[in-house]
C-alpha cells in the first residue's frame, strides 16, 4: 500500500473530513502492538502522533481486549509490562471478546461510525480494515509514522449517495467537497486534450468566402484596319 508525505497526508485528512466527517481532535485507535512499538522506538505517542496528524490534540483509545493482552504478555516481557501501563492511560472502548483483531474491527463497525483513525502493527488487521470504508491507517516503520493513502472502499464513498450517508453536509461544505473531487478527476491528459483543442485551426469565414456579386468587365481586343 503507498504511503503519503506530509502535503499529501494534509491532503487526505481533508477528503477524509469532507467525505467521512473525520475531524479534529482526531480520535485514534491504538493496538497494543502499536504502542509496544512506540516505546521500543522511543516515539511518544501523546506528542508526535498529533504533530504527525497535523493537529493540536488526539483523543487516544484503546479496546479492552487490546489492554488484557498487554497485560498477560506483560508478566514476562518488561516491555509488554510498560505498554500495559501506558495502555491504561487511555480511554478504553468496548469490543468483542477477547480477540484483539475482532474486537478492533468490531469497535471500527462497518463503516466507521465512530470516526476513528486506526494505529495498528498488525498487517492483516490493516488489511481487513481497508475493505472498511473511511478509515485512515497509520503505522511505525522503525521510528517514522506512515499514513496510508485512501483505500479503494475510501474511494468508492466519493459517490455522492455514499458520502451523504456517511455525514451531513451543508451548502458551504458541499461546494467544498465538489472542489477537491473535481481536481482530483482532472488529470494531465484532459489538460493536453483541451489545449490541442483551442490549437486547432479554425474553419474559414463564410462571409469572406462569398463571391462578389458585381459582374466583372471583359477586355476585348481591337481589330487592326485592313
Amino acid at each position: 500500500m503507498r504511503y503519503l508525505r506530509s502535503k499529501h497526508i494534509r491532503k487526505a485528512l481533508r477528503q477524509f473530513q469532507f467525505l467521512c466527517g473525520i475531524k479534529p481532535p482526531y480520535k485514534v485507535l491504538l493496538d497494543g502492538n502499536f504502542i509496544a512499538m512506540c516505546l521500543k522506538m522511543n516515539v511518544d505517542i501523546a506528542t508526535r502522533v498529533p504533530k504527525f496528524l497535523q493537529t493540536d490534540k488526539c483523543i487516544f483509545m484503546v479496546t479492552a481486549a487490546a489492554v488484557n493482552e498487554l497485560k498477560v504478555l506483560g508478566a514476562a516481557d518488561k516491555d509488554m509490562l510498560a505498554a500495559w501501563n501506558l495502555a491504561k492511560t487511555f480511554q478504553t472502548v468496548d469490543g468483542s471478546g477477547d480477540d484483539v483483531t475482532a474486537a478492533m474491527l468490531a469497535a471500527v463497525g462497518e463503516r466507521n461510525e465512530r470516526k476513528y483513525i486506526v494505529a495498528t502493527q498488525e498487517t492483516e488487521l490493516r488489511a481487513a480494515l481497508r475493505r472498511v470504508p473511511g478509515v485512515p491507517l497509520i503505522y511505525l516503520n522503525r521510528s517514522v509514522l506512515v499514513f496510508e493513502d485512501m483505500s479503494e472502499a475510501t474511494l468508492r464513498i466519493s459517490r455522492k449517495e455514499d458520502h451523504l450517508k456517511m455525514t451531513k453536509l451543508n451548502a458551504g461544505e458541499e461546494s467544498k467537497l465538489q472542489a477537491v473531487l473535481k481536481a482530483e478527476v482532472r488529470t494531465p491528459e484532459d489538460s493536453g486534450v483541451k489545449a490541442r483543442l483551442h490549437k486547432k485551426a479554425k474553419a474559414p469565414n463564410p462571409l469572406s468566402m462569398k463571391k462578389s456579386s458585381k459582374p466583372k468587365k471583359v477586355r476585348t481586343k481591337k481589330k487592326k484596319p485592313e
